[in-house]
């Protein structure tokens, strides 16, 4: 891997998300230089080199693969897409970073974990969805301190226009390890009276059940609702054989500002209600909030060889795990039975 402190940078399709957080992100880190971007069309692509400061602009996406005056590239442009460019990236000798989702579809996600199983001396990680990122350290330090000891159920629960199964499986398969066995359930609702908010007349009335058990032992509910509204809090249940873990995300770093009830609650087998458990000094920020994984400064640390990103990043495996997963969940409520997640899931 590069050992230059020096990383410069190659961008491709930067969007509201990448001028908002990625871009800006990546400028406060020393040593970083921003080289060349290609978005769409050029007019777009010189309008962000000029708002951040790259120093050209490219053609096209070809254009960014192909320099050689860049260690790694963002792919920023939309999932289906990205089995097209990221594996050409890769093949260049580049460092990537890629959005979330891996690939649009499984096929695609395998040939771009091929790709980097193909090149194990560069790093291939996907941003992360933006979920419990701030609670990824706490959750593991107890869950490693044996808080709970063997864990026996976990419970997710969400509440979300759209279902995003998936973002609630990247945090539970890197918590609590692969899951073995999917069983899915879905369930309409009717529509709302005309004259409802127009807003909630766009979301289709839904819940979303999925059971899943764990190469632990363990059993694992996720339950989705676009009904429950905001007095349904987002959270993670830990149930196990010497106590409890209830975590509630930060609301507002995760997009849901409706989340009124943020933390990590816990009790003992004999306790008899759940009590706020206090953060280390080492896992708070200068602010004394619970510090989030910087994912940018995880790859930037990674291209350099400093250390392993942190597990809260995805590696490519972890997207075609979370594809497979996905699928198997469709098969399963399709059929109205278990399903097992494929082998390669699990490895």
């Amino acid at each position: 891997m590069t050992t230059s402190k020096t990383v410069r940078i190659g961008y491709i399709g930067a969007g509201n998300f990448s001028q908002r957080r990625l871009i800006p992100q990546l400028k406060r880190i020393p040593g970083v230089e921003l080289v060349v971007i290609a978005n769409s069309t050029p007019e777009s692509s010189r309008k962000v080199a000029d708002a951040f400061g790259f120093s050209r602009i490219a053609e096209d996406w070809h254009g960014v693969v192909e320099a050689t005056d860049i260690d790694a590239i963002v792919v920023g442009t939309r999932t289906a897409m990205h089995p097209e460019m990221c594996v050409p990236v890769l093949e260049a000798g580049k460092h990537l970073l890629t959005m979330n989702a891996i690939a649009g579809d499984l096929q695609g996600a395998q040939a771009m974990l091929r790709a980097a199983q193909t090149h194990p001396n560069l790093a291939a990680l996907v941003y992360p969805g933006q979920f419990y990122l701030r609670e990824e350290a706490m959750m593991q330090r107890l869950l490693r301190d044996g808080y709970v000891g063997k864990v026996l159920h976990v419970f997710t629960y969400w509440y979300s226009r759209f279902f995003g199964l998936g973002s609630q499986f990247e945090i539970a398969n890197r918590w609590f390890g692969p899951h073995s066995k999917v069983f899915g359930y879905r369930r309409g609702f009717e529509l709302p009276p005309p004259g409802t908010d127009q807003q909630a007349r766009d979301v289709r009335p839904e819940s979303n059940v999925v059971l899943g058990e764990m190469e632990s032992g363990a059993a694992i509910t996720y339950i989705h609702s676009t009904v429950g509204g905001d007095s349904a809090l987002w959270r993670f249940e830990v149930y196990g054989d010497q106590g409890s873990i209830v975590c509630y995300p930060s609301g507002q770093a995760a997009g849901f500002p409706g989340q009124v009830k943020t933390g990590f609650f816990g009790a003992k087998t004999a306790d008899k209600e759940l009590q706020p458990l206090p953060v280390p000094d080492e896992l708070k920020d200068p602010s004394g909030e619970l510090r989030s994984v910087a994912v940018e400064a995880e790859f930037i640390a990674t291209v350099r060889s400093e250390r392993e990103p942190a597990r809260a990043v995805p590696r490519f495996l972890d997207g075609v795990r979370l594809l497979e997963f996905a699928d198997a969940w469709r098969k399963s409520a399709e059929a109205g039975a278990w399903v097992e997640v494929p082998q390669e899931a699990r490895v």
